[in-house]
């Protein structure tokens, strides 16, 4: 069974593999790293550090399977950020759920706001466990910092990221796993008729009042509505099929695939197809497939044939929408 670190990320890469490094010392060896993280400039230089650093120090045993960035936001400061940030934390928690996958959540990183939502959604969605990490040493954390880790040696980043362990405090968070109740409570939120104690739960939390939803409530069933009507999982592995081109453009295509096919897990199979000026940048062909051109100066003529888990028009049109937004921030 493969195990994830799901963490938020800021300014702070150490929070990430200090969480490695405790879990595996515990006897818990993370396979995929799962980060939620926003726009900001130092999140995103944390980020990159993270993708050249993992593969190389952990021998690709530990791989950066995915960033689910908040897109268009530098912080979680508004209601729609939050209700973005919040989608992307419980999408997913329910997609590695349903894979049978083993999830290891740690909100130690990023904004406080980033961390409490992170906590919510594993009330609804569940985790192996939830933490916190943290190291009780101003010296290294101070030296953490983004600003101060890119310029400094690999021996010396070595250092701050990967402190003794003996040293590193992994706080076990309780929480209580509402994933049982998720269909009653949406369908309290819609107010319809539920159990007496799920009226009660919600009314306790400030969803509910006597007078109706509240507007914390509507923000709730917004995400929960939003994340179910996601496909299902794939079963497996994602099949990647690909033409062999010259190195350069085989190597880059490659990649691509690899991304999509971790950053989507309702595609099945990613086959590459000629590109040609002017299409779309995603289209749908129902019943289940999605053409995707990467057009730009930085990736032109590149192009994939997506097939997905979707079983209806709706949810075609859902993951259509889901992959467009993604690759107009990532080309």
């Amino acid at each position: 069974m493969k195990k994830i670190l799901l963490a938020t990320l800021g300014e702070a890469p150490a929070i990430v593999t200090e969480a490695i490094d405790r879990l595996g010392d515990d006897g818990i060896h993370i396979d995929y790293v799962v980060l939620l993280t926003t726009s900001d400039t130092y999140a995103q230089s944390a980020l990159k550090l993270l993708y050249d650093h993992l593969p190389s120090h952990y021998h690709n045993q530990v791989v950066l399977f995915d960033a689910r960035i908040l897109e268009a936001f530098y912080d979680v400061d508004s209601d729609r950020a939050a209700l973005g940030f919040m989608q992307q934390a419980c999408a997913a928690l329910r997609d590695y759920r349903k894979k049978g996958w083993e999830i290891y959540a740690c909100l130690a990183g990023g904004r406080k706001a980033m961390s409490a939502l992170l906590a919510l959604a594993v009330q609804f969605y569940g985790a192996q466990r939830l933490f916190h990490v943290l190291v009780d040493d101003p010296v290294l954390e101070e030296e953490g910092h983004i600003l101060k880790l890119r310029n400094m040696s690999a021996g010396e980043q070595n250092r701050v990221l990967h402190p003794p362990v003996g040293q590193i405090k992994l706080v076990n968070l309780p929480f209580v796993g509402l994933f049982p109740l998720l269909g009653e409570i949406v369908s309290g939120l819609k107010e319809r008729a539920v159990s007496q104690e799920v009226r009660v739960l919600l009314e306790q939390n400030s969803l509910l009042a006597q007078e109706g939803i509240t507007e914390l409530g509507q923000m709730v069933l917004r995400v929960l509505e939003s994340v179910e009507t996601l496909p299902e999982p794939r079963a497996g592995d994602c099949e990647i099929k690909l033409a062999k081109r010259e190195p350069k453009e085989e190597k880059n295509t490659q990649a691509w695939a690899e991304r999509i096919a971790n950053r989507f897990l309702f595609v099945e199979c990613v086959e590459d197809i000629g590109w040609r000026e002017g299409q779309p940048k995603v289209k749908a062909e129902p019943p289940n497939i999605l053409i995707v051109f990467l057009p730009g100066r930085r990736v032109a003529g590149i192009g994939f044939r997506l097939i997905t888990t979707t079983r209806t028009e709706g949810q075609l049109e859902r993951v259509r929408q889901e992959v467009e937004r993604w690759i107009e921030r990532e080309v």
